[in-house]
């Protein structure tokens, strides 16, 4: 058998490291942050303790992970472009897409959902992620400045309050919870 290729070595040090990052994000959401361990998560991953260190050097380590990899696939679907500004159209895009990306993954954006509900993990989510979501944020506040809001900082956060209602509704009954209409609201809510 001949030595591996410096490429084979990068792809398996990459699916180990998907490998860990979905069993985290099961034990943590199953067993909550603060109760989980690295032994937990590695033995969930079918890894040793001591192999996990070699990818990632602490649990507050992993769950940064998996909050960047899962708003980076949401951004990346998204189509975010940082300073980007937005027309009707393409912020019609982006409700649509804010509503469909998480059902097309939902056991993935549930056991999310769980991890920012508890207490002291939210302040490491949202440390994380501001600096990520900046441009976002900037080009959502001068869509709605555009729009004559007097606080188009505030209209921000009320429709992304919005938004992340009607993502939960569609996780948690996805049979029943009507997230075509809820588009359609939305759109009308926030475009007119």
């Amino acid at each position: 058998m001949s030595p591996r290729t410096a490429a084979q070595n990068v792809e398996i040090r990459e699916e180990r490291k998907v490998q860990i990052l979905d069993a985290a994000l099961h034990v943590f959401a199953e067993e909550g942050y603060h109760s989980a361990s690295v032994s937990k998560v590695a033995k969930r991953a079918s890894i040793s303790k001591g192999l996990m260190y070699n990818y990632f050097h602490s649990k507050e380590e992993v769950l940064r992970a998996l909050v960047v990899e899962l708003w980076e696939y949401a951004i990346e679907a998204m189509k975010i472009v940082p300073g980007e500004e937005f027309d009707d159209e393409r912020f019609k895009e982006i409700i649509e897409l804010s509503i469909d990306i998480p059902q097309e993954q939902p056991q993935r954006w549930k056991l999310y959902m769980s991890l920012a509900f508890q207490k002291d993990v939210t302040e490491l989510l949202m440390a994380e992620m501001q600096p990520r979501l900046g441009g976002y944020v900037q080009s959502m506040s001068a869509y709605f400045n555009g729009k004559g809001y007097d606080d188009p900082m505030a209209m921000m956060r009320y429709f992304s309050a919005v938004l992340d209602g009607v993502q939960m509704h569609c996780l948690l009954d996805p049979e029943n919870f009507p997230a075509e209409k809820a588009k359609e609201y939305v759109i009308k809510q926030f475009i007119g």
